[in-house]
């Protein structure tokens, strides 16, 4: 089965291989034979044809060490890691792993799920607050449960047990004492977990990375929030997580406004160092450094700005002040320039994380900077 399976991906060529049967090259594993390596993930799903009668989907199970890799190799073949992946660090292990979950595709909206995005958020949560890295099945069911129906799709079940299992075949998760947990798919993970009721949570590595580290637990959350989870309440979501921020407050400027210290400006700035993205300052407090989140398109009326990452900066108070009335706006290369004189004053700094809505920028250059402050 294995060796037909290498044979087509031969005849064919990679690239028309992985396209026909839908996968993505790999980036983990290899499987090698006769001196020449394959993607391993999908040399395995093709060859299950001959156990099911028909290829797996990639979304229908996890590659990496401990179910594809492990496979293979008790099956007499030899699989290897990247030169890539055995060099890189934890952290860059880490988000590699995150930027490349295995989500199923909504039958009824064709968007990603958000079982898995939601379950990390989770643990991140969790892990912010320095909570016990292993959870009942019982907290584990009702929490994230709990969360999908508050936050997932129109079609989301609230069933924790695929996102658990398929984290854990995926290596970010862990279910001690069950070395063999059933693929994520049909209805045995259901009776699997009620029977078994584990323990589980983040593999050791990523809890410790992400309970030490703000800022990787920052850059995780901005991703699953931008590319999974745009138009929900960032806000509610990252506080229902325990991801939550101090409360609002005022202070001087040179007219009195509001301050939002939300979740969603704590995430911001932490992914930018509490520098600002306009000049690169960073203002040290004697309680710390200090910056603050601004919004391109303003929130409230007229604007009616969304409050989520992608409509959100790190500036300084100078800068945040000057933005909001106008006085700055930023071109579509991301160059800023200033209103009266016309002059460039240097280019926003970006971070990979945080991607930001060229649709705000446009917005608040015609609808800000155009005309009358709001």
């Amino acid at each position: 089965m294995v060796l037909a399976a290498i044979e087509e991906f031969d005849r064919l060529g990679r690239e028309v291989f992985l396209e026909k049967y839908g996968y993505r090259e790999a980036r983990g594993y290899f499987l090698t034979h006769e001196g020449r390596r394959y993607d391993s993930k999908a040399i395995a799903g093709v060859a299950h044809r001959g156990v099911a009668g028909r290829p797996l989907r990639a979304s229908e199970f996890s590659g990496g060490a401990v179910t594809v890799a492990r496979a293979l190799a008790n099956l007499g073949f030899t699989v290897t890691a990247s030169e890539e992946l055995a060099t890189e660090s934890p952290i860059e292990a880490l988000l590699g792993k995150v930027m490349n979950l295995e989500t199923s595709r909504s039958p009824q909206t064709r968007r990603p799920k958000r079982h898995q995005p939601l379950t990390l958020l989770w643990a991140l949560g969790r892990s912010a607050r320095a909570e016990p890295r292993l959870v009942s099945w019982e907290t584990t069911r009702a929490e994230i449960g709990s969360l999908i129906s508050s936050f997932g799709l129109v079609d989301d079940a609230p069933n924790p047990e695929y996102p658990v299992l398929k984290l854990t075949h995926f290596g970010l998760w862990e279910i001690p004492g069950h070395p063999a947990p059933p693929a994520a798919s049909g209805g045995e993970p259901l009776r699997w977990m009620r029977r078994h009721r584990p323990l589980s949570g983040p593999r050791e590595w990523v809890y410790d990375l992400v309970t030490k580290d703000d800022a990787v637990r920052s850059r995780v959350a901005a991703f699953l929030l931008s590319e999974y989870l745009h138009d929900v309440d960032q806000n509610a979501l990252l506080v229902r997580v325990g991801l939550q921020a101090a409360s609002v407050g005022r202070r001087s400027t040179t007219v009195e406004r509001i301050v939002r210290d939300t979740a969603l400006s704590r995430l911001v700035k932490t992914l930018h160092d509490h520098m600002c993205q306009i000049c690169g300052v960073r203002l040290m407090l004697p309680t710390g450094p200090y910056a603050e989140g601004c919004h391109i398109r303003p929130l409230g009326e007229p604007h009616n700005g969304p409050d989520d990452l992608a409509n959100m900066l790190c500036l300084c108070p100078n800068h945040h002040t000057l933005f909001d009335a106008g006085a700055l706006a930023v071109q579509d290369d991301l160059v800023v320039v200033e209103r009266s004189t016309g002059k460039p004053i240097g280019a926003l700094s970006v971070v990979a994380e945080h991607s930001v809505d060229p649709r705000h920028v446009t917005y608040h250059r015609e609808a800000v900077a155009g005309g009358e402050a709001d």
